[in-house]
């Protein structure tokens, strides 16, 4: 049995996109689950998403969710809406 342990501040790439993972608070549910919140950061071409929240239970829910995240950055920037983004 191996088991990978990383402490944030992580850095990962998904998609082509490096994925910054900052902090990693576990919590049971009222019925015992064990989930996870993460704080996350994506930057592609060198431009930086706000820094956001996901909840998880598992390592494939935060890479599948990530890849979805991934998407909509990489639209917006390149769609060239990033300035607009980055103000609010």
């Amino acid at each position: 049995m191996s088991v990978n342990v990383f402490l944030p501040p992580y850095i990962t790439e998904i998609d082509g996109c490096k994925v910054y993972i900052y902090n990693i608070i576990p919590y049971t549910t009222l019925r015992g689950v064990r989930r996870y919140i993460v704080s996350v950061r994506v930057e592609y071409m060198g431009k930086l998403s706000k820094q956001f929240t996901i909840d998880i239970a598992t390592e494939s829910d935060l890479v599948n969710i990530l890849k979805k995240e991934i998407v909509l950055f990489k639209s917006i920037v390149l769609s060239g809406g990033y300035d607009v983004y980055a103000r609010t």
